[in-house]
């Protein structure tokens, strides 16, 4: 089917908005202006037939004439010599005179220049077409504005939306082709299956690399902590820790794939209600030992310790974890890490900071992408932020970071009726 165009639609209005005006102009002109000038020139006639001659012996018996007409007419006459100096001269609303005539006193010739004080004259006219013309403008930009909200701003509102539900997994549907927003609607929709298919694959690589490493890495583990009850020597005992330790640090990047994998299921959340201050401690007995053990502080405040939250306690504890151990990887001795909880109008509020050396600002927008990672000995990780997004976004919330003395990440929840005990 063949589109219309927007700029076809914009100039068939400009066309049919002229066309509209200039007949409104013929039209008032046939109607209020045409009909004057007959009825000008009758009068015409008649005033200088019976009223004023047009020609006088002396200038006093003219300003008699004069005036005489003026009140019995109700008209204005100005009068001027021939070198254009005026004679007579009375105020004007209108400075168009309808009436322009030749009169002589004796050997003087005089210009009189006749007004009508009413509603009957050419400039009242004018200035009723520039109301007229305002009126008519003020017309088409509310119908203008009309169609346009209607053609233009309407369909692009519907593919806001539809991008807005596509972060929260809602497909556009294919329209069926009308307009160009149809075409450009359509063209989303293909993006996005486009989008699903490499996401689709993705997953695939990612879940065959993670079942492909899990039984050797098991295996490996296990020799690895069978070798621990060996006898060996300093060297050997050395390079088996090393080998165990890496193999862990294996492990839980394959637990950051089956979470990502996991997320990408979108299995609905399992929220339970939970008070702050239970989260506050369940945090201190889950990272303080181990962290001030490395030489790390560990600090978790909060205000609103009473506070009920609503939350999939599994996906949060994921978050914590994720976030504690992506500071603590960067920080050395006389390292800190801080976690405030507070109120933020309709969500609660989650900061973690930590004194390390923070992210480069060219890239620190990227650290929530899969699979990026500003480690350069990481070649294959960097899920463990993008499933802390994943898990806030499923919940609502928003997340967002940026360098203070170090790295800070803030992440919303949004209350609800159940964030409050009855």
């Amino acid at each position: 089917m063949k589109n219309k165009r927007l700029e076809k639609k914009f100039v068939r209005t400009i066309i049919i908005g002229c066309f509209a005006n200039t007949i409104i102009l013929i039209a008032w002109s046939f109607l209020r202006i045409t009909p004057i000038f007959p009825k000008i020139q009758d009068f015409k006639n008649q005033l200088f037939a019976e009223d004023i001659k047009l020609s006088y012996d002396t200038y006093d018996n003219l300003k008699i004439d004069i005036d005489n007409a003026s009140k019995k007419y109700d008209l204005i006459i100005n009068t001027e010599d021939t070198n254009g100096q005026e004679i007579i001269t009375n105020t004007v609303k209108y400075d168009i005179p309808l009436i322009n005539k030749m009169v002589k006193v004796g050997n003087e010739t005089y210009l009189l220049k006749i007004y009508f004080d009413n509603h009957t004259n050419i400039s009242r006219s004018v200035f009723d077409i520039l109301i007229m013309q305002g009126i008519v403008v003020i017309v088409i930009l509310i119908v203008t504005y009309i169609y346009t909200r209607q053609t233009i701003l309407k369909p692009i509102n519907i593919l806001v939306e539809e991008i807005r539900n596509y972060k929260f997994g809602k497909k556009p549907k294919k329209r069926v082709l009308n307009t160009e927003f149809d075409l450009i609607s359509n063209e989303f929709s293909n993006l996005t299956d486009k989008l699903d298919e490499e996401k689709k694959e993705q997953t695939r690589i990612i879940a065959s690399i993670s079942h492909d490493i899990k039984t050797p890495l098991t295996s490996i583990i296990g020799y690895s902590d069978l070798l621990k009850e060996q006898k060996l020597n300093v060297e050997a005992k050395k390079y088996n820790e090393k080998i165990y330790d890496k193999a862990l640090n294996i492990k839980d990047i394959l637990s950051n794939f089956d979470d990502y994998l996991l997320n990408q299921e979108k299995i609905e959340l399992q929220k339970t209600s939970v008070q702050i201050k239970d989260i506050v401690n369940e945090l201190n007995d889950d990272y303080k030992i181990e962290l001030e053990n490395n030489n790390i502080d560990f600090i978790v405040k909060t205000k609103i310790p009473n506070a009920y939250i609503s939350v999939d306690i599994l996906k949060l504890k994921r978050i914590f974890s994720n976030m504690i151990s992506n500071s603590a990887r960067y920080l050395t001795d006389g390292g800190k890490i801080e976690i405030d909880i507070y109120n933020d109008n309709n969500d609660y509020k989650f900061v973690i900071s930590d004194n390390g050396p923070g992210v480069d600002e060219k890239i620190i927008n990227k650290i929530f992408d899969p699979l990026f990672t500003t480690d350069s000995s990481r070649k294959i990780s960097g899920l463990g932020l993008s499933i802390c997004k994943e898990f806030i976004e499923m919940h609502g919330g928003k997340i967002e970071a940026y360098n203070n003395n170090g790295l800070t990440i803030e992440f919303t929840i949004p209350k609800s009726e159940r964030n409050v005990k009855k």
